[in-house]
This record gives structure tokens, C-alpha cells and sequence, in this order.
């Protein structure tokens, strides 16, 4: 025989001298309301706790990208900070490294994780001394160094001492006299055949030394570029230019003559390192723009 659940439950409160209280009710709606009230703690609790979890994973997360951030951040002071070395080497300061990156030094040992905030920190350090050290003393060195070296490049007689076309009429070295052509004798320039009158152009910076019309060379003009180099110009027709003036490469300094020793019109050049005569060649780009007369 089966039991089965009331669907009406009665219940009498008796009060002393007073009529008794009735309760009626369902047990069926009674257990439905019991669960509500039990399962909504419940039900909050989970929701509470997914949320908690969640938030966790995402701080997690970020904290990892936070992280992989400042190493890279530090990556990139290491490489920032290998720059400044060279730099300071090409300025001619002592090196001082500050790079935390040692790899051919042998290293190890169990690793551990740095934290976000501490390999901020590092670079926070790290930052000020660089970029003072860069303001204070490798800008300023390195701005004279690369000062010195332009204009010891401008002094550099690697100009051409003529524009156009033009011939290589002598070369440096031993030659016939052209005088007779019966001795040799040692030619210290390169001569370039070219039109009477031609503009002659300074092959570098420098100041004028000689202006005059003097010995063999005749019209002739010797620039003194620095940096133990010295150019002369012979058998000039007319001069550009006076002692002490200071010109600039390409400027034009005379014409082109046959003053002096010389056999007909035309430009002798010399390049003298520390006083002595050397072969222009070495410093002309002619392959390309003179052509041999011989």
C-alpha cells in the first residue's frame, strides 16, 4: 500500500481562554518555497565565485602582459645602451657600458620570475644615466668629431681641378723633356690639355699660399687644405684669387694658360703630402672623365 503526501495539511494553535488558531497549508508549495530560499544563497555564491575566478585569470593574464612589456623595455635599454658605447667610442670617450646583458660571460643557475614592477623599476634606474650621459657628454664629443672629420673631407683634394671634357697631356713621373726631348726628367704633376682660358677650380677647402707668377710655373697658385695636404695650380693666364683668401672646393681660382715653362696651353696640378710632391692620381677620379693624349 502506498503512501501518499497529503495535499491539505491543517494545524490548530490552542490559546489559553482564547479560540485556537488554525494554519492550513501545502506541503508540496511549503518544499518549493524551502528550496527557493535554500538554493538562492547557493545560486549566488557560484555566480560570486565564476566572477572571482574570471577576474583572476584576466589579472593573471595582464600581469603576463605587463610583464613580457618590461622585458622588452629592458631589451630594448641593452640595445639602446650598446649604441651609446659605439657612439662613445666614435667620439673618441672612454667606454662605459651599463648593459645587464653579459652572453659570453658564463652564466647560470635556476631561473625565477621577475615581477612587472621590478623590471620597471630597473629601467626607471636605468634611464636618467643614460640619457644624461648622452646629453652631457656624447652628443657634444661626437658633434665635434664629426665636425673634424667634414671638414677634414672638405680638405681632401679629391676634386677635379677642371670641368668638361679634358685630356691627361703628362703623367707624374719620369718623362721626356719636352723641351728637346733629349733628357728625362721627373714630373711632379699631371698636366691636363684644355681650352686657353679655361676656369681652373680649387679640388678642396683651404687658403691661399701662393699667389704669384714665379719660376717654371709661371701664373700659379698653391692652396693650403690642412691636415698636411697642399695643391698647386701652374701656367695660369690670369689669377682668381690673392694670399690669405680662403676657398672653398669647386670655386674657381684662375684660367687656364701658358705661362711659365710650358710648351702650349694647359693646367699643371701638383698634390704635395707633408711638403713632398705625390701622384694626383691617387686622389683624382680621371679614369672616367680624362683621356690619355699618349
Amino acid at each position: 500500500m502506498r503512501h501518499r503526501i497529503p495535499e491539505h495539511y491543517t494545524v490548530l494553535v490552542a490559546r489559553t481562554g482564547k479560540e485556537p488558531l488554525t494554519l492550513s497549508f501545502r506541503p508540496l508549495s511549503l518544499l518549493v518555497l524551502a528550496l527557493v530560499l535554500v538554493g538562492t544563497p547557493l545560486s549566488w555564491l557560484t555566480i560570486t565565485m565564476v566572477t572571482l575566478v574570471r577576474s583572476n585569470l584576466q589579472l593573471a593574464e595582464e600581469n603576463q602582459d605587463l610583464t613580457e612589456t618590461a622585458n622588452e623595455v629592458l631589451v630594448e635599454l641593452d640595445s639602446l645602451d650598446a649604441e651609446v658605447s659605439h657612439l662613445r667610442q666614435r667620439a673618441g670617450l672612454s667606454q662605459e657600458s651599463r648593459s645587464q646583458a653579459s652572453p659570453r660571460v658564463p652564466q647560470g643557475g635556476v631561473a625565477g620570475d621577475a615581477s612587472a614592477q621590478t623590471l620597471f623599476q630597473v629601467a626607471q634606474q636605468r634611464l636618467p644615466a643614460l640619457a644624461t650621459d648622452l646629453k652631457a657628454q656624447v652628443k657634444p664629443a661626437l658633434e665635434q668629431t664629426l665636425a673634424a672629420e667634414a671638414a677634414a673631407a672638405a680638405a681632401y683634394p679629391d676634386g677635379l681641378p677642371l670641368k668638361g671634357t679634358f685630356e691627361v697631356s703628362s703623367e707624374f713621373g719620369l718623362r721626356r723633356n719636352p723641351f728637346g726631348r733629349l733628357r728625362y726628367e721627373l714630373h711632379q704633376g699631371i698636366d691636363f690639355k684644355g681650352p686657353y682660358g679655361m676656369p681652373i677650380h680649387a679640388t678642396a677647402d683651404g687658403v691661399v699660399k701662393r699667389a704669384e707668377n714665379s719660376g717654371g710655373y709661371g701664373n700659379h697658385v698653391i692652396l693650403d687644405h690642412g691636415y698636411q695636404h697642399q695643391t698647386l695650380y701652374g701656367h695660369l693666364s690670369k689669377l682668381a684669387v690673392e694670399v690669405g683668401d680662403r676657398v672653398e672646393r669647386d670655386q674657381v681660382i684662375g684660367y687656364l694658360g701658358n705661362t711659365g715653362r710650358s710648351s702650349g696651353p694647359h693646367l699643371h696640378y701638383e698634390v704635395r703630402r707633408q711638403e713632398k710632391p705625390v701622384n694626383p692620381r691617387y686622389y683624382l677620379p680621371l679614369s672616367d672623365r680624362a683621356q690619355n693624349s699618349h
